[in-house]
């Protein structure tokens, strides 16, 4: 019975190091909702600093849209709100929308969130973010209807 209890206790240690905060080995994923839906994210480069490690990881991709090619897209209203949660306290975030022209523009977020483009097509966006403990991409697809 001791034996199993400490196996458990022992069990949760790991858990709890290798999922919480300070090993992290990688920026936090965003959290993106349009009209009440998840909308996935890939991620791409990043420069993460842990407690247990360091690391830089570069993906080759030309622009959003290369970066979220193959992820299918979320198909929301025209003009419609999209939130974006960052997790940690990001000191500094970007946000670069690219249209099926590959034309680029900067996205304002205000209070972590954002409006869908009023012209139907499918957009790609780009997150850039940096925190105090380094700083990452990722990317994510809708498309306006």
């Amino acid at each position: 019975m001791k034996r199993g209890l400490a196996l458990a206790v022992l069990l949760i240690l790991v858990v709890c190091i290798i999922v919480f905060e300070p090993f992290r080995g990688a920026p936090p994923n965003p959290e993106v909702k349009a009209q009440g839906k998840d909308v996935p994210t890939v991620q791409g480069s990043y420069c993460w600093d842990s407690l247990l490690r360091s690391q830089c990881v570069d993906k080759t991709y030309r622009d959003g849209l290369d970066l979220i090619k193959g992820q299918k897209p979320v198909v929301i209203a025209a003009g419609k709100s999209v939130s974006v949660e960052l997790f940690g306290n990001p000191k500094q975030v970007k946000l670069i929308q690219s249209d099926n022209q590959k034309k680029e523009s900067i996205v304002t977020l205000k209070d972590d969130r954002f409006k869908a483009p009023t012209k139907p097509g499918i957009y790609a966006y780009e997150l850039n973010s940096c925190w105090k403990k380094g700083d990452g991409q990722f990317g994510f697809a809708l498309k306006v209807e």
